[in-house]
């Protein structure tokens, strides 16, 4: 066993212990008076974590997979007003395609401990290897909620409308349509409680995320994600995520699996406690 997987066993081992009267299942701790908690764990248990694998493993030839590394910087900018941006490659090697992204401007807005408004623009550039290329602009707007807890969970809705206008770079032709996407996620530490997300621990993330598309009038497509990130210092984490994403390829009624994407994401923070703060204004010790 390597040393870093020595480490998270041991963690793992001291925030299940029996002493701590916490009731473990699987990834999920649940305190036995968190009702609420525990049905929200229980949910993303159910939708949010397993079924990814279930289809990575028995996905067919109609299903890619895409690659992305990603950076994600964040700056205090006044008060609880903050700045969020992000600079991104993906490739897919199976469809012919690479993408380069960029989040800017980008604002978030921390209104009370439990919730976040945020704002900002995406452009996205995709480079097609046996298409015409395509140049997305896509303004968006969304509101994040928390659910405050005692475990040191992270748990949260991120809900937001996007406009996505795209261009085919070969005849100069925009199309357009608007979306609305609600992520129900939970971010939990893999260390004991008394070291949650301090530097040199680690945590896991999971959610599910429907979108809906207003001119189809149906959900177009469901994102469900799961993955481990390590806190490398207060300034600096570092995730690795796989998320299924399931859409409908042949224009029917039934979502099926279309794309595997694994992301490797380094979060930075310009300021001191930034991250922490945004990952959860509630905790704030």
């Amino acid at each position: 066993m390597s040393r870093i997987e020595q480490e998270m066993a041991e963690e793992a081992e001291s925030n299940c212990s029996v002493s701590s009267a916490v009731s473990c299942s699987n990834l999920f701790c649940v305190h036995p008076g968190s009702s609420a908690v525990s049905v929200f764990a229980g949910l993303l248990a159910l939708f949010g974590v397993g079924t990814p694998m279930q289809w990575l493993l028995a996905q067919d030839g109609d299903t890619s997979s895409e690659y992305r590394l990603t950076l994600d910087p964040h700056h205090n900018l006044q008060g609880n007003l903050t700045g969020a941006e992000e600079l991104g490659y993906y490739w897919n090697p199976e469809r012919d395609y690479q993408s380069y992204t960029m989040l800017w401007p980008g604002l978030n807005y921390t209104a009370a401990d439990w919730v976040q408004l945020s704002a900002g623009l995406r452009t996205l550039y995709t480079d097609n290897e046996t298409s015409a290329d395509k140049l997305e602009l896509r303004p968006f707007g969304g509101v994040k909620l928390f659910l405050p807890n005692q475990l040191k969970w992270h748990l949260y809705n991120y809900s937001r409308y996007e406009y996505r206008d795209t261009q085919n770079r070969d005849t100069e032709d925009w199309s357009s349509y608007h979306r609305l996407r609600s992520r129900f996620g939970a971010e939990f530490p893999l260390t004991s409680r008394g070291r949650a997300w301090h530097p040199k621990t680690w945590y896991a993330l999971a959610d599910v995320e429907p979108i809906y598309r207003f001119d189809k009038g149906t959900i177009d497509q469901v994102f469900e994600r799961g993955g481990v990130a390590r806190i490398l210092s207060d300034r600096l984490h570092l995730e690795l995520i796989y998320s299924a994403q399931f859409s409908h390829p042949t224009g029917g009624s039934s979502l099926e699996l279309t794309e595997n994407i694994f992301r490797v994401n380094l979060k930075l923070g310009l300021h001191e406690g930034l991250l922490r703060r945004l990952q959860n204004p509630h905790h704030d010790d």
